[in-house]
């Protein structure tokens, strides 16, 4: 990202955007990189109010999970209302400012043409200005109020996470990957997607080869700049070649330094990127053990053939043979074949050779075994985004493994009265209750087989019969609200509060898939889903309201009364439901069945 930078195209194009840049950048004493420091600008605005009541929540959220930047976009105008670090994108506006041809203006586009509700997008790395030209990628997602978008969400990627995940946090070594080995990212442009070893451990060193390779010297000079190798460093050996492409292997190849490395690679899946995960350890060390033992075979080659010519014909066999069996071992070895193995029944000299042959290969086989494990292991880290009903479909090749689902019972719900439980908490104690309570609504779901498929503050929704058919699923589905309804409860009481469940159930067919390509979400829809959604919508305080195929199935068992007819705003009908006694109003009749949980 070359040129001379000018104030004239890059000052914010609303007066409101001058006006917050002035007060929270320019006017703000804290040094470059420090800014976001500043809690309020005391300058009396209606603005300044909000951010000092909220900035404290977003750059603790944004410092737990490490994350680059948060930013708060306005969909309608494409006006950078909020960001964490407050760099000179704060402010700007991504339709028609300086920064519309970024990828950060690039993923707001992509929320805005897939605005729904828990679907995020995802950008590859790109050079981005206001922070500085360094390596950047984007994940974002719409705001929800109520059933309307007020707003997107965007957040910068940390870079140093990312490098973590690949460097094992920088133990190579205590990963099986010795002094030489590495796993790295490549994008489709095959440049590196994250750091490089050597660039840690021996920049000197890297930054010689780099000039032994051929790389221009400006490209030499950005990576001393950043630090980084990251949309910097070209890959462009076989093995990237072969991932980009879509294959997956082990070969012997030259690597990025020109150096004869083993290498394994595979294609790496994820919505909006075209990556691959390469690992690769450098041939010598690889292959020093093979090696050893062929020096060590050579020279007691020589030695035996000078004592067998002292030997008779008849036994000269028995000598020749076993060597020949493991110079022939030594040959496949170094052909890559790590399943060679040399039997020799003796317990003689050549007995212990071939032990000694065996075990050496056997640890080279491991030490392939652990590149390849590597490799799966990241693999699995980067792509644990889905469930695991969609995973083996997805691998196969079926990239949306979309499935209709003949019944199934399905409840859209939240927790009323959780905002005014955490009100006076700091976000700490906030999170620290949220996760403490969906952990216990995460067991009971677990102990009647429910899964939860999204989650959104403490809203949530819960479906039963969906990976495992069930002839009881809706049973199944109520009995865990009923006792999800009494913890809830307790809960409340417990941190004196008062907490409910409210909640829209329905049954019947479904269709489900993974949607989106820059960022993998698994979804159900259809009609059951549109139903569950408005009940809950509707229901009052406190309350679960059931649709007719709920009631019908369950009426002998539960204690339901007529609700007001629920309206769909979908389809501008309205449907009959039923709202269900929980609690001290299911009174005895429900008892047996609240004894049998658990």
């Amino acid at each position: 990202m070359g040129g001379q930078p000018h104030f004239a195209n890059y000052r914010p194009t609303t007066q409101a955007g001058t006006y917050i840049q002035y007060y929270y950048i320019a006017a703000n004493e804290a040094k470059v990189g420090e800014k976001s420091t500043l809690n309020d600008a005391n300058d009396g605005s209606n603005y300044s109010k909000i951010h000092a009541k909220y900035h404290e929540i977003f750059a603790n959220l944004s410092k737990r999970f490490g994350y680059y930047d948060v930013f708060l976009i306005d969909h309608k105008t494409g006006n950078v209302v909020y960001s964490v670090s407050k760099e000179t994108d704060f402010g700007s506006n991504l339709f028609r400012g300086a920064y519309r041809k970024t990828n950060l203006a690039a993923v707001v586009e992509r929320v805005l043409q897939n605005p729904e509700r828990g679907a995020m997008q995802l950008v590859d790395f790109e050079p981005y200005r206001p922070s500085y030209a360094a390596p950047a990628a984007f994940i974002a997602g719409p705001i929800y109020n109520g059933p309307h978008v007020v707003g997107i969400l965007a957040i910068q990627l940390p870079v140093d996470e990312i490098n973590k995940v690949l460097t094992g946090n920088e133990r190579w070594k205590s990963d099986g990957l010795g002094d030489t080995g590495e796993t790295y990212l490549v994008g489709s442009d095959y440049k590196m997607r994250s750091i490089s070893r050597f660039l840690i451990e021996d920049p000197i060193g890297y930054k010689k080869g780099l000039k032994s390779s051929g790389i221009p010297d400006s490209t030499i000079a950005q990576i001393e700049k950043f630090n980084t190798s990251i949309l910097l460093q070209p890959v462009n050996t076989e093995a990237a070649k072969q991932a980009i492409s879509g294959a997956e292997g082990t070969s012997i190849i030259k690597d990025y330094r020109n150096t004869e490395v083993l290498s394994s690679f595979a294609p790496l899946e994820i919505g909006g990127v075209d990556w691959a995960i390469i690992s690769e350890m450098d041939l010598a060390e690889a292959y020093a053990p093979v090696r050893k033992l062929q020096e060590f075979l050579l020279i007691s080659t020589v030695l035996l053939i000078l004592a067998i010519t002292f030997i008779a014909r008849l036994v000269a066999t028995r000598f020749v043979t076993p060597m020949d069996r493991m110079i022939e071992g030594a040959r496949q070895i170094k052909n890559g074949d790590f399943d060679a193995e040399v039997n020799v029944e003796s317990h003689d000299e050549f007995g212990e050779l071939a032990e000694s042959f065996n075990e050496t290969v056997a640890n080279v086989r491991k030490q392939f075994q652990v590149v390849k494990e590597k490799t799966r292991e990241n693999e699995a880290l980067l792509l644990n985004v889905l469930p695991a009903l969609a995973v083996e479909r997805r691998q196969s090749g079926d990239r949306l493994a979309a499935s209709k689902f003949q019944e199934i019972t399905v409840m859209v719900a939240s927790i009323d009265g959780f905002d005014a439980l955490i009100e006076n908490l700091d976000p700490q104690n906030g999170a620290e209750l949220l996760d403490e309570l969906i952990d216990i609504i995460d067991v009971l779901a677990s102990r009647y087989d429910i899964e939860r498929l999204s989650l959104l503050g403490d809203d949530f929704v819960a479906v039963s019969g969906l990976s495992r058919p069930r002839m009881d699923h809706t049973q199944r589905l109520l009995e865990f609200l009923v006792e999800a309804e009494d913890a809830i409860v307790g809960f409340g009481n417990l941190h004196k509060g008062q907490l409910r469940l409210r909640a829209g159930i329905s049954s019947g067919s479904v269709q489900a898939g993974i949607i989106g390509r820059n960022k993998f979400a698994y979804n159900i829809w259809g009609p059951v889903m549109t139903i569950s959604l408005a009940l809950k919508a509707q229901a009052p305080v406190a309350s679960i309201l059931v649709s007719s195929t709920v009631f019908s199935r369950l009426k002998e068992s539960y204690d339901f009364i007529p609700n007001e007819d629920v309206l769909v705003t979908d389809t501008g009908e309205f449907i009959k439901a039923w709202k269900i006694r929980l609690g001290s109003e299911l009174g005895e009749s429900n008892s047996a069945n609240l004894s049998q949980v658990g």
